[in-house]
């Protein structure tokens, strides 16, 4: 009988260790999914961030710098810029040009950021800052709207870049001790096997126990 007992208590420990094997595979593909997607929204925001954000907000806040002259200008034309027929949510924006002259030679430069509404009229006269050292770079004096648009995107990317550390802080504070991948139950508390419950064993008939006395002899 005692050999059947502990054949059935074998397999239950074994059920044990595959349902914990398999519930931390789980977790860890589940990390694994959550490291990647958070990953990849970093590496692009560090990527535009690099690339096109910051340099653009750093060759504006020169451009600032360096444009201290004064002159007359005024607003040329406006350029079309039409919608993208597959984003319904885009719409038609204008571009402003602009002309202004500098010791005698006419400079006309088309503006950096487009708008819609259009923020000029044709022929609308405004004052313009230029470079000494070199005319064709200028700005619309009390324009900041290209200062405020690579700000915004400065941020956006910044935003995007910190995604994945905040998520790596947040799964830490979550999860403040390191796991083994086995030998972990449910409540996720470590399991040691020495401590499962024995089942209990069930016996056919009264137990003997060999003695080394003859018993006595009965009266006849």
């Amino acid at each position: 009988m005692a050999s059947e007992q502990s054949g059935t208590s074998a397999p239950t420990n074994t059920v044990n260790h595959r349902d914990a094997s398999g519930s931390s595979t789980a977790d860890s593909k589940r990390g694994w999914s959550w490291a990647l997607i958070c990953g990849l929204f970093s590496l692009v925001g560090a990527i535009m961030l690099v690339t096109i954000a910051l340099p653009s907000l750093v060759h504006e806040v020169q451009l600032q710098r360096d444009c201290t002259e004064l002159t007359d200008g005024i607003v040329t034309q406006l350029v079309l810029n039409p919608a993208d027929e597959s984003d319904d949510d885009s719409s038609d924006t204008w571009t402003p040009v602009f002309r202004y002259s500098v010791n005698g030679q006419s400079y006309e430069q088309k503006s950096s950021v487009a708008s819609s509404p259009p923020r000029y009229k044709v022929g609308q006269a405004v004052a313009v800052l230029y470079d000494p050292a070199d005319p064709s770079r200028y700005i619309v004096k009390g324009d900041n709207a290209a200062s405020v648009l690579w700000s915004l995107l400065v941020m956006m990317c910044l935003a995007f870049t910190a995604v994945f550390p905040v998520a790596l802080m947040i799964h830490k504070a979550n999860n403040p001790g390191s796991r083994r991948a086995s030998g972990i139950s449910s409540a996720g508390k470590s399991v040691n096997p020495k401590s499962l419950p024995k089942p209990s064993q069930k016996h056919a008939g009264p137990s003997v126990t060999p003695s080394s006395k003859e018993p006595d002899q009965l009266p006849y």
